[in-house]
């Protein structure tokens, strides 16, 4: 797995875009946020919820509150998904066989707890040098997206 295959940030500013990549866009969104804005289409009532966005979608963040946390965009490469590890989850087959469709996952807040903690996991471990962390991270993706796989809803 290459370096820049996986990257995390999280949702702090005003306004956060798509970055200019190839990349997939996993971006969970907590309550502070007021709408994401998807190839000009505007998405409210978004809270505690998961976006798979593909490379080809334009999008937008846009928060309620600047001061609060409201979540984190993780940033997969096309090798990331197709690693064995991942190519069985149930994201997969929506990212292949929906294209046009847009998966959304809506969390409880039980959930939304644990794929806050997974996803903290991950930016951590993105920044250490730790023996074995692509192997970590890989297993920290699989169990993230198996709870998102319980909950798959497609938008409009």
């Amino acid at each position: 797995m290459k370096p820049d295959s996986i990257s995390i940030s999280q949702i702090t500013k005003e306004t956060t875009v798509k970055r200019n990549s190839e990349d997939f866009a996993v971006c969970w969104i907590k309550d502070e946020v007021h709408a994401i804005e998807i190839d000009h289409v505007l998405y409210n009532d978004i809270s505690n919820a998961i976006f798979f966005l593909d490379p080809k979608f334009q999008w937008k963040i846009l928060k309620k509150d600047i001061s609060a946390f409201a979540g984190y965009v993780l940033y997969l490469s096309r090798e990331v998904l197709d690693n064995p590890a991942l190519s069985n989850l149930h994201i997969n087959k929506v990212r292949l066989f929906n294209a046009e469709e847009i998966p959304l996952f809506k969390l409880s807040p039980g959930i939304e707890k644990r794929t806050q903690a997974i996803l903290e996991m991950i930016d951590e471990l993105l920044g250490s040098e730790l023996n074995h962390k692509e192997d970590a991270i890989l297993s920290l993706l699989n169990t993230f997206f198996i709870y998102c796989d319980v909950n798959v809803i497609l938008s409009p």
